[in-house]
């Protein structure tokens, strides 16, 4: 009898998924995954494990919840052990709860495993979110779906001595800032946006309430990116111990011919590099081929490193040269 494991993957760092998570995707048969899973994380599955993307970016769901939902039942009464890998922790504006009541109705056998949450993560850009004497107090909060009931929440009284952190807020920013200033908010409070957030790829914006949407302009941040209003968010402004990490910011293209660990990639990650595996040859695994062509994009932006002379060789050819 199979069973139906809603696991949070963490916010992007794959060390940082738990060790239950790690329990339940070696014992796999499908891996039901979202976009804000590093997919260095997919190859803790067994390779017998199907594979099936079901992301969902602003504007545009490969599913919707409901299909999303009616899937996993789907696989469940087939009796399969299913993890359905979700980006941070599934508890945390995740819809687990949507996804735990489908089950449940369905009578199918399921577990919820917690992940560590972006909130939390802040560390990797250097604060976090409560300090004594500075953030004595946290409100965890979107305004995605009711600006109208987010404005209705003491937001400047609460940051005053606490943090505001804002899942999924980037595409409001500038009103989110103007809601904190018409409570009465100092135009000088801190605001940190972190984009990608415990990845190779972090950037940040430092800034205040007033000044903050034009930074963000400026650098070109975007989804996916946590707010953080509040005193605490000031430490951003120093560089953290992930952003001195020797090759904090470098985005890897590893082609290599041979198998590699789960632990041997994350010698990379935890040096700080964005790390993204590609296998040729011998090594090639046909069910990351989807996963690489809704990449294919932002590999543009990586440094090529072949693990050998044949995997260079075979990567070129794939790629009719292109490399």
């Amino acid at each position: 009898m199979g069973k139906i494991y809603l696991v949070g993957a963490g916010p992007g760092d794959p060390g940082l998924i738990t060790f239950k998570g790690v329990q339940a995707l070696a014992q796999a048969d499908v891996v039901v995954y979202d976009r804000l899973v590093n997919p260095v994380l997919l190859y803790l599955a067994p390779e017998t494990a199907e594979l099936l993307y079901v992301g969902k970016s602003p504007q545009k769901h490969t599913m919707g919840q409901e299909g999303i939902n009616q899937t996993l039942v789907d696989l469940g009464q087939q009796g399969l052990n299913v993890v359905r890998l979700k980006g941070g922790d599934p508890s945390i504006f995740g819809r687990v709860g949507e996804e735990a009541a489908t089950l449940a109705a369905a009578n199918l056998a399921y577990e919820i495993i917690p992940g560590i949450t972006s909130a939390s993560a802040t560390m990797y850009a250097g604060f976090s979110v409560t300090e004594r004497l500075i953030s004595e107090k946290c409100l965890i909060c979107t305004p995605t779906a009711k600006l109208v009931e987010f404005a209705a929440e003491p937001l400047a009284q609460i940051s005053q001595g606490g943090s505001v952190v804002i899942y999924m807020g980037m595409e409001r920013l500038e009103e989110v800032c103007q809601t904190f200033l018409a409570q009465g908010a100092a135009a000088t409070l801190p605001v940190a946006v972190i984009q990608w957030c415990s990845w190779g790829r972090q950037q940040k914006v430092v800034a205040t309430l007033d000044s903050v949407v034009a930074k963000v302009h400026e650098q070109d941040l975007h989804n996916p990116a946590l707010v953080v209003v509040g005193p605490a968010a000031g430490k951003g402004a120093e560089r953290s111990w992930f952003e001195q990490l020797p090759s904090f910011g470098k985005r890897l293209l590893y082609v290599t011919d041979q198998p590699m660990t789960f632990s041997e990639m994350t010698e990379y990650t935890a040096q700080g590099i964005d790390f993204y595996p590609y296998f040729v040859g011998d090594a090639y695994d046909e069910r990351f081929d989807s996963l690489h062509q809704r990449w294919a994009s932002d590999l543009q932006d990586y440094t090529v490193e072949y693990a050998t002379p044949a995997a260079k060789t075979a990567f070129l050819k794939e790629q009719g040269g292109r490399r």
